[in-house]
């Protein structure tokens, strides 16, 4: 027995070193490869220990060597599983190893595997003496069955080989296989030879065939770059001017943070419906898979920017409203609001020194605004004319140092801001976001420039109130504050000249 495995042992040599080196390879690969590979490695362990179980059971039966002349098939069977197990080992070290930060297609890495057993097969034939032509020739009509029997498998295949070479999509880009009424979209996982995987955005793994790949309309949102152009319509009554509901949706679009700066948003007329004009908002973004939740996010932030601009979105015509809307109703909800307005008034230290009257007359004046979670109602640097006093919900007061904000103050319902710009007309001096959804009243210079002029030394009260609340707001941004008495007179002259009235009169 020992004589025999000897003698097969030397006559082999060295293909069983080579089986043992490959068994060793292949076993310190398997837990290196991704776990998809594993298979391969337990094929090449498979081959290599099994040319050695042959190697070994020539050994135990005595076969015979065969002479120069004669061939034994069963050792060019052993011969031709270790090849194999070479090839398969070869390509792991090639795609795991050396090409492993390249994401190789898999139909690539098949095809290339495919090639290299053929290769392999001839030549271990071809040196046994073998004729492959013949072999070639008589696999003909086997063949030709075969196709016509598997063409819808061959068509996927070949389809899957021209998606690789055209390279029209590659692992991990969003496309979107089908039309507008059956839209399959999806990031790329795999291109495999029957068919092509994709991860949908409900995280389902969806398998389509090449062939139908190859006959679909493709959509890939990743080319030429990641920019992609959304629509969101919306309706808006038709007493509203086109231009000023075009600019006021924009401007709702344009501060969100996902939305890009270039291509700049817009929005268009789109078409006159039964009860209502029809706009189309366009705007760019870079993440596909979030579509849906942008969507969302830009039809809340038109809502919001439409209800503050007084623009209604009708219900369609044939809706009717069954509210009762008596007299007590509607008076008791006048009352309710004015009592609101007339107490938001007099928690505002500057409007303190107005009288009932005008109390009153001022309350009537106000408007009433909505703001969304995040948007910003007042921008550090912007022009303004008016005071907010807050209703209900929440606003962050930050300030701009350096290109960063820093948040000085929140203010809830009854506190105010932008007291500043409604007395002088100066910018704004800090930005205020909302940070849940806000309601505000406005005062703005035309309500209050009346009750002013007919008062002139209420401009003397508010700047010793307006000097006082800038010396605290100095030393919350670490400044040094400007003297009282300074700033207070200061402060008189620009509330004079702001609402046109004598300096004589204003120091009253």
């Amino acid at each position: 027995m020992p004589s025999h495995l000897a003698q097969e042992w030397a006559a082999a040599w060295p293909l069983p070193a080579v089986a043992i080196a490959l068994l060793v390879v292949l076993s310190f690969l398997r837990p290196a490869v991704e776990p998809a590979e594993r298979g391969r490695v337990k094929a090449g362990i498979f081959f290599a220990g099994a040319y050695l179980v042959m190697v070994l059971g020539f050994a135990l039966l005595r076969r015979p060597l065969p002479a120069p002349a004669q061939h034994d098939w069963l050792r060019v069977a052993a011969i031709l599983l270790l090849c194999f197990a070479v090839v398969i080992a070869s390509s792991l070290l090639l795609f795991d190893v050396v090409l492993k930060r390249r994401e190789m297609p898999r139909i690539l890495r098949d095809l290339v595997q495919g090639i290299a057993y053929f290769i392999t097969a001839a030549f271990v034939l071809t040196r046994s003496g073998l004729d492959v032509t013949r072999v070639f020739t008589a696999s003909v009509l086997t063949t030709a069955v075969l196709g016509l029997a598997l063409q819808d498998t061959l068509g996927n295949v070949m389809a899957g080989l021209a998606l690789q070479l055209e390279r029209d999509f590659e692992v991990g880009d969003w496309i979107n296989v089908g039309d507008r009424q059956n839209p399959i979209v999806g990031r790329v996982r795999e291109v495999r030879w029957r068919a092509t995987t994709i991860i949908t955005k409900n995280g389902d793994l969806m398998l389509i065939p090449n062939s139908a790949i190859t006959r679909a309309m493709i959509t890939n949102f990743s080319r030429p770059t990641s920019a992609h152009r959304q629509w969101v319509n919306l309706r808006v009554h038709f007493r509203h001017p086109p231009a000023r509901v075009r600019e006021v949706v924009v401007e709702a679009v344009r501060g969100l943070s996902f939305v890009r700066a270039e291509p700049a948003p817009d929005c268009l007329l789109w078409e006159f419906r039964e009860d209502a004009s029809t706009y189309a908002c366009r705007y760019w973004i870079d993440d596909t898979q979030r579509d849906d939740t942008f969507d969302s996010d830009v039809r809340s932030a038109i809502w919001y920017a439409l209800h503050r601009a007084g623009m209604e979105i009708p219900f369609p015509s044939r809706n009717i409203n069954v509210t009762e809307m008596n007299e007590d109703r509607v008076q008791r909800k006048r009352d309710e609001e004015y009592s609101r307005r007339v107490d938001a008034l007099s928690r505002v230290d500057v409007f303190r020194a107005l009288d009932a009257e005008k109390i009153d007359r001022l309350s009537r004046r106000l408007r009433h605004v909505v703001f969304g979670p995040g948007e910003v109602i007042l921008r550090q640097g912007d022009p303004g004319d008016s005071l907010y006093l807050v209703r209900g919900g929440q606003v962050a007061v930050q300030i701009g140092v350096l290109g960063a904000f820093k948040e000085i103050a929140t203010l809830g319902e009854g506190q105010f801001f932008g007291e500043m710009s409604l007395m002088t007309g100066e910018s704004r001096t800090a930005t205020v976001v909302a940070k849940a959804d806000v309601e505000c009243y406005v005062v703005d210079k035309e309500a209050f420039q009346e009750i002013v002029q007919e008062k002139p030394e209420l401009a003397g009260t508010i700047s010793d109130i307006l000097s006082r609340r800038q010396v605290d707001l100095g030393v919350k941004r670490s400044l040094t504050p400007v003297p009282s008495a300074a700033q207070t007179h200061q402060l008189r002259s620009k509330i004079a000249a702001f609402f046109g009235i004598g300096g004589n009169k204003a120091r009253g």
